[in-house]
């Protein structure tokens, strides 16, 4: 049996979901970037605790008019949350994904065997696209999933993502930002969380695995959890 075949064949395929924009793109640094450059104009200095507060992990509109009435000011909440998302997403695009080594050889090297590699993005597929074309090739695709909240996967969102991959979620490892991890321990996959000091007061219970980063040992641990065999 060649490196392959296990984790291939039909009724056994091997996945792996990587939430790529907090964990690949630096995703919690551009967003609060990005709010807070857009913010800034309606007079609201967003620091990092207040953005953690009102709006990650909300929903855009209503987190929004929550920061709003926490700073004493009015305007539209829908409109100003939608500017917002429109900064993070160019400051996400403008990412240069060549300096992420890691991640370069970790997806190529689990794709070599078989293993298909979702790469979890806010951005429209084409932008996507553009974004991780270094990454993307034979089992490595990218794959456009809004979530309803700000920058946070729940349960529903990885199990799309799996069903886009074309894997069963318990066959499915993912690499997640500690904030969305409780989403992929509720969708039954095997789970490795990729820790974020601007995420500390995240829960990570139930993982598998915690790493700084994309080393060689998440490759390692990840061909175990993924039951395939070197």
């Amino acid at each position: 049996m060649d490196k392959t075949s296990a984790a291939s064949s039909s009724a056994h395929q091997r996945g792996v979901l990587i939430e790529a924009d907090l964990v690949v793109l630096s995703g919690m640094e551009n967003l609060l970037g990005a709010y807070a450059t857009r913010l800034a104009k309606e007079g609201i200095k967003l620091k990092q605790d207040l953005m953690l507060r009102y709006l990650f992990g909300k929903t855009p509109s209503r987190g929004m008019t929550a920061l709003l009435e926490k700073s004493g000011k009015t305007g539209d909440a829908a409109a100003l949350a939608a500017d917002c998302t429109a900064a993070y997403l160019a400051a996400l695009q403008a990412v240069d994904v060549k300096g992420r080594d890691g991640v370069l050889t970790f997806a190529k090297d689990v794709a070599s065997r078989g293993v298909k590699v979702g790469l979890i993005t806010q951005l429209p597929e084409e932008a996507a696209k553009k974004v991780f074309a270094d990454l993307l090739g034979e089992n490595v695709v990218t794959i456009s999933e809004t979530p309803h909240t700000v920058c946070l996967h729940g349960w529903e969102g990885w199990r799309r993502a799996s069903r886009k991959l074309g894997v069963g979620e318990r066959l499915c490892l993912a690499i997640s930002s500690p904030a969305s991890s409780r989403g992929a321990l509720a969708a039954s996959m095997r789970l490795a969380v990729v820790l974020d000091p601007m995420q500390e007061h995240f829960d990570c219970g139930g993982a598998d695995l915690l790493v700084e980063g994309f080393t060689p040992a998440i490759r390692t641990a990840a061909l175990g959890l993924l039951k395939i065999v070197e």
